[in-house]
């Protein structure tokens, strides 16, 4: 079997474990490709998986190969998603053919570009890689929610926390996407952030899900939710969805 059909395999056997439903019956209907006894001896005989009767249980090689295939998938679709704009539908296909030809090292690289999101667009958990680990050990204590950052502040956005597809599209659109230096202009009577020469009012809750690098001792302590905001340029802002 070659590598493709394989990736295929060991992708689904991901997404089963994710639902605890790992099994012989289960994988049948999930593979993309047509089903094969003979691709589940290749897989044991691998070292990817173990057959316990009717259910399957992955190996930690196979764990493994599985969590980088599905880490390159979903890194693909924020990549095409936020940084090309491109629909829900329309990012699958390209995702998938992604996943195969991505190496481990370029998917790091493509996931500090989109500063380490935790999240695909279908709000599916993206698997960490080690970037994520030391981006989190050596700047964890310095990022913070914009919401917390001071008046009149420059600070660099490092990543969006969002599960809301739309929320992040208007946000790419202002140009409010990791490693953009942003400017908290004002706080009340609305939240307003300032990029380049864009002014853009939004709700606290959307601040508090835009994370910056910026150090503890300067963030200020959580302020409770203003509920009411909207997108705009300059003085001319719409009311967003």
């Amino acid at each position: 079997m070659d590598k493709k059909d394989l990736d295929e395999y060991m992708e689904a056997l991901w997404y089963l474990a994710e639902e605890d439903d790992l099994s012989l019956e289960s994988l049948q209907k999930w593979v993309d490709v047509t089903f094969d006894e003979q691709v589940i001896a290749e897989l044991t005989e691998k070292d990817l998986i173990r057959q316990h009767g009717k259910n399957i249980e992955l190996t930690p090689k196979g764990y493994e190969q599985a969590k980088q295939i599905v880490r390159c998938h979903r890194l693909a679709e924020r990549l095409l998603a936020d940084v090309l704009g491109m629909q829900l539908k329309e990012i699958e296909q390209s995702a998938c053919e992604f996943e195969h030809i991505i190496a481990p090292e370029i998917a790091d690289s493509i996931c500090t570009l989109l500063g380490h999101p935790s999240e695909c667009p279908h709000g599916l958990k993206i698997p960490e890689g080690n970037c994520c680990k030391q981006a989190r050990d050596t700047l964890g204590s310095a990022i913070v929610p914009l919401s917390r950052v001071r008046i009149g502040d420059l600070v660099k956005v490092c990543y969006i926390n969002t599960i809301s597809n739309s929320r992040m599209h208007k946000l790419s659109h202002f140009g409010i996407i990791p490693g953009a230096r942003v400017k908290v202009h004002q706080k009340s009577p609305s939240f307003v952030i300032q990029n380049e020469n864009t002014q853009l009012a939004i709700e606290e809750e959307i601040a508090d899900e835009i994370f910056v690098f910026y150090p503890e001792d300067k963030a200020e302590s959580p302020a409770p939710q203003r509920r009411q905001w909207r997108f705009g340029r300059g003085r001319n802002k719409s009311e967003a969805e």
